[in-house]
């Protein structure tokens, strides 16, 4: 049976426990009893405990030592210690530790590698204390603890963290957090960047709250809220203000941040700058409206065209079906319009035309309304919510605005200058009639017109011509 140590004269000598804690218990079993009930305890706590001669001989060597290393007691007892390190600068170091403890220095502690029986390369951490035996024999209480896997959790958390710094450093997007007092207290260089300032610790030192970075206030009350209700926030369109006042667009997410205790104590923000994309989207809008315009505009008057009529008929028609409100139309045509072509040439018909077109859109000014070129020299008009009283008063008008333009035309007096002729209609549009009965009506009108003399307004009134109490007789087309 080995002996045990005890802790040397004036280490920890009024700690019982502590003292206890440094006994060593040699290799093997007590006589009469089983494993050790400490030694157990040491190898499952992944320790070993060794002694060891000042010159480094091993001296006593339990069985948890024996797990640790896989050498047993028969082999190691009487061999340098010194062997299980496999480097010549480990075993100086490691050395250097004994002699440090041997003057005194107890509780200090050093960590090499170590191999074991296997091969298998350990990361032990090493604590020792001088100690006697009984027969006052001096030497080392040597403690050996297998931390690899915590130093190999702790290099990979220091490799996370590098890479983590690397991230956030070189990200393409801006970064930042934010304390519970809205103050910011980490950024990263591209947020700095993207609002103007030379370094992330000038943006931190000048911006006193994080609602200053926003251009609008609303802006951020909005982001705030909505970050603080659902705990993270995606997609945030916001204007950002540069420390030069110019705006940046951004997208900006955010993420709550929690202490230990699991309160809310501040908040990640990210922004990505979109100042590009929203240029892109104005100047597509810009060109899509152009775009939309030619397609419902006629090339030569630059009223709508007869494929915007069409497309707005249709639609008003249906509207009309489900509010059962009285729907008129006029279609009007220019007298005699071939001979004036064949007169002054298609440039001046062009022209004719234009000033035609100009006439009769100025005489409309309702949003619902809409005055469209039909074909060649004939015109048309939609009235929302017009009786035909209504619409009898607008086309006289119309003719007369027209008359009043005195386009010479060069014949005799009573052709003297360019006219019109008009055909209007009326109708409360149902689920039984259609917007090509109403134009057909107006169609005929027009003839009607045309073969009375023409430069006149001939109706044709379809149901009832009284008013509605919900719609105005006779609109203001002036």
């Amino acid at each position: 049976m080995l002996e045990k140590w005890w802790v040397a004269d004036g280490v920890s000598e009024n700690d019982s426990g502590a003292a206890e804690s440094h006994q060593m218990i040699g290799a093997g079993k007590a006589e009469g009893a089983g494993v050790s009930a400490e030694v157990l305890l040491r190898t499952r706590a992944g320790v070993a405990y060794i002694g060891i001669e000042p010159n480094g001989v091993i001296s006593q060597w339990d069985g948890s030592a024996e797990s640790f290393f896989g050498y047993d007691a028969e082999h190691m007892i009487g061999r340098d210690l010194y062997l299980l390190v496999p480097s010549v600068e480990e075993e100086e170091t490691l050395r250097k530790f004994f002699i440090s403890c041997l003057r005194g220095g107890a509780g200090a502690e050093v960590s090499t590698t170590c191999v074991n029986q296997h091969g298998d390369i350990l990361v032990c951490r090493w604590y020792a204390v001088p100690a006697v035996q009984a027969s006052a024999d001096r030497g080392l209480t040597v403690l050996v603890k297998n931390v690899t896997e915590q130093m190999h959790a702790v290099t990979d958390l220091n490799r996370v963290r590098h890479e983590a710094r690397n991230l956030f450093s070189s990200a393409p997007i801006g970064i930042f957090q934010a304390d519970i007092r809205r103050r910011i207290v980490v950024v990263n260089p591209e947020l700095a960047w993207m609002l103007g300032y030379e370094s992330p610790a000038l943006l931190i030192s000048t911006v006193e709250d994080v609602s200053s970075i926003f251009d609008d206030p609303k802006q951020a009350k909005a982001f705030l809220f909505q970050l603080y209700e659902g705990e993270q926030l995606s997609r945030f369109r916001c204007r950002l203000r540069r420390r030069d006042g110019g705006i940046v667009w951004a997208l900006c997410y955010g993420q709550i941040t929690r202490n230990a205790t699991d309160r809310t104590n501040g908040f990640f923000g990210f922004c990505i700058d979109i100042s590009q994309t929203i240029r892109a989207e104005t100047e597509l809008k810009r060109v899509n409206d152009e775009l939309r315009l030619v397609s419902i505009r006629d090339g030569l008057t630059r009223i709508a065209n007869r494929r915007h009529f069409d497309d707005c008929m249709d639609m008003e028609w249906k509207r009309h079906v489900r509010e059962k409100a009285p729907l008129s139309f006029i279609i009007c045509d220019i007298d005699h319009f071939k001979n004036y072509n064949d007169t002054y040439g298609h440039q001046a018909g062009d022209q004719c035309l234009v000033k035609v077109a100009e006439a009769l859109a100025s005489c409309v000014h309702r949003p619902g309304d809409l005055v469209a070129r039909y074909g060649g020299e004939e015109f048309a008009v939609i009235l929302s919510c017009t009786h035909l009283s209504g619409a009898r008063h607008l086309a006289e008008k119309m003719r007369r605005r027209v008359e009043a333009l005195v386009i010479s035309t060069g014949k005799d007096e009573e052709t003297a200058c360019v006219t019109i002729s008009l055909g209007l209609v009326s109708m409360h549009p149902d689920r039984k009639s259609s917007a090509e009965e109403l134009i057909r009506r107006a169609d005929g009108a027009l003839y009607e017109a045309k073969g009375s003399g023409r430069n006149r307004c001939v109706a044709c009134g379809m149901g009832p011509d009284e008013a509605s109490p919900a719609v105005q007789d006779a609109p203001s087309f002036a």
